[in-house]
């Protein structure tokens, strides 16, 4: 756990671990969500301790690591729904057919929205399709090449549970592998130039890459590989 906590390639590898950018309208909605509830908390006349700590460890998390949005977004709503309303409206019981009602512009709503998320065999298939390199998977079990397999690191999860014959060379294990290899397989999928040198593409028999990645483009242009598989999604090589 120390050792995991206390690397640093990773946050540099791992989108959700870092912290908040801005770069998307959650960002921002999230920092209002927040200071609402800070300001919810202020207003009272007599402020609560356990709240007010408990808001602001949820803040130090959530905005150090984007994968821990949910805790101070959980808190933060929590806080505003338990600001102080008025005296008549505290004394006011929920009726039955206020509640009824809700429950049922709810469920209406989330009928409407299951409808078009295709959350079905097909739609899955579809999306996981779009993300993961399923077709070139495919393509090796119909045309299998001797490894050892170098993939790209995202993917590592994946072609373990999906294509169990090649061993990984990475996955998101990044505390497993530690930071000198973490570090190798950064620079090397970015294309630098000690990607020449990297001793676990070197030993590769087949590779497979995501297309975005800079060495899916320069690879192709290596003689010691050539591209035996190529989809919008990923690129499949393998050594000469």
């Amino acid at each position: 756990m120390f050792g995991y906590s206390s690397s640093k390639v990773i946050y540099s590898m791992i989108t959700e671990l870092q912290a908040l950018s801005f770069a998307g309208i959650s960002h921002f909605l999230e920092l209002l969500l927040a200071a609402g509830a800070f300001f919810a908390i202020g207003w009272q006349k007599k402020i609560d301790p356990y709240k007010l700590v408990l808001l602001a460890v949820a803040s130090i998390f959530a905005l150090r690591a984007t994968r821990d949005a949910w805790f101070l977004c959980i808190t933060a709503a929590a806080m505003i729904a338990d600001f102080p309303a008025s005296a008549e409206a505290r004394e006011q019981p929920l009726r039955v057919r206020e509640f009824a009602g809700a429950a049922l512009v709810a469920a209406i709503l989330l009928l409407l929205v299951a409808g078009n998320t295709e959350f079905n065999t097909r739609g899955l298939d579809r999306v996981i399709s779009a993300e993961f390199p399923v077709d070139a998977v495919n393509y090796l079990r119909t045309h299998p090449l001797g490894g050892p397999l170098y993939n790209s690191f995202d993917w590592g999860g994946f072609l373990s549970f999906y294509m169990p014959e090649y061993p990984v060379a990475i996955d998101g294990r990044t505390d497993l592998y530690g930071d000198a290899m973490d570090s190798q397989f950064l620079a090397s999928e970015g294309a630098e130039a000690s990607y020449a040198t990297d001793p676990y593409l070197n030993e590769a028999g087949v590779v497979i890459l995501k297309n975005k990645v800079p060495l899916a483009k320069l690879l192709p242009t290596d003689s010691r590989f050539r591209v035996i598989y190529r989809d919008d999604v990923a690129t499949v090589l393998a050594r000469n």
